[in-house]
């Protein structure tokens, strides 16, 4: 028994050795053990989830306005799991966006924004918008009534945002359809550029540490364990969203009929349609460019370099209220009837 001891023990130094291992023993606050420091690390989790789900999807699907509709449903009632497959992208989509919300939440709870991980947030920023484009180009794809509505108020934006929006319209190439240069969006471009801005957050919390107020400072734990954890979290996600996606599957919409405007967006983009509703295809063109920039600017509005507990009691105010005015407008979309924006 002490020989098979040895000879495990010499397996795991050499493997640890080839593997570098041991660069994960380094320590971290104790304080980043809390269930809210795992928020980043649950969006990384979602979102590998849609690294391998989509990859599988893409071997099925045909990005053209005749055929989008029919590859879906191909996919549903044909491919090896591809049902399994496409729900379970669906729900990890709207995980992945609902964690980094929470995540970028806590951030500006704790007050990491500021000097010196300005662009530790700036990054987080780009990765949630790019998070949004895929969740929206990711609706228009299947090209049922939902995908179609989706990308006639895509139009109707880009058209307003005059040359700034020529890309995302019919106008910009009439070679390729535009439902197919979404697709191109969706799983080349957008991907791309997650996955650096990912890459350099990563090495930006690895080189400048987890940020801590006074008084937390000890490092009562290892990344080692810290990763453990996050492992552990991670495979209960994936868990949950396999369950979720067996008994709430993703329903695919009728083909697309031009005429009249009959579905509402998903949770994450439904609260626009109470501002569509009462300032028109205007506030649906601003809304988000508006509300990025407000988010890239506040690690240069609040450039405190001591922080306070009345300055987290005023960001925890700033978070309750935006959070309260997101449900509120959701509610509303969700509850008045449905009206006509674009004339279709």
């Amino acid at each position: 028994m002490q020989i098979e001891d040895q000879a495990i023990g010499r397996k795991t130094t050499r493997l640890t050795d080839r593997l570098a291992l041991h660069g994960l023993d380094y320590a971290i606050p104790t304080v980043a053990t809390r269930l809210p420091y795992f928020l980043g690390a649950m969006t990384l989790t979602a979102i590998v989830i849609l690294a391998a789900t989509g990859a599988y999807l893409a071997q099925f699907y045909q990005p053209s306005p005749f055929g989008a509709h029919a590859s879906v449903v191909y996919i549903i009632e044909v491919a090896p799991f591809g049902d399994l497959a496409r729900n379970l992208h669906w729900w990890a989509a709207n995980a992945v966006v609902a964690s980094i919300l929470l995540h970028l939440t806590w951030v500006f709870y704790r007050g990491s924004y500021r000097v010196p991980r300005e662009l530790t947030w700036w990054v987080g920023v780009g990765m949630l918008g790019c998070l949004f484009l895929l969740f929206f180009t990711g609706t228009t794809l299947p090209n049922d009534q939902e995908g179609f509505e989706a990308l006639a108020h895509n139009l109707a934006a880009a058209e307003w945002m005059g040359p700034l929006g020529v890309v995302l319209t019919h106008a910009f190439t009439r070679s390729t359809p535009l439902l197919a240069r979404l697709y191109a969006l969706h799983i080349s471009v957008l991907p791309l550029a997650l996955f650096a801005l990912l890459g350099v957050h990563l090495y930006l919390i690895r080189y400048l540490g987890i940020h801590t107020h006074p008084g937390e400072e000890r490092h009562g734990a290892t990344f080692r364990k810290h990763l453990q954890r996050m492992t552990a979290y991670g495979l209960w996600l994936v868990a949950g969203l396999i369950v979720v996606s067996l008994v709430w599957p993703r329903e695919l919409g009728y083909p697309a009929v031009a005429g009249a405007e009959v579905t509402k967006p998903p949770l994450p983009f439904l609260w626009l349609v109470a501002l569509e509703n009462q300032w028109g295809i205007t506030a649906l063109a601003l809304s988000m460019p508006v509300i990025f920039l407000m988010l890239a600017a506040l690690p240069l509005v609040d450039r405190r370099a001591v922080d306070s507990r009345r300055g987290m009691r005023w960001r925890a105010g700033g978070a309750l209220l935006a959070w309260t005015v997101l449900i509120a407008l959701t509610l509303i979309a969700a509850l008045v009837p449905q009206q006509q924006h674009l004339g279709m």
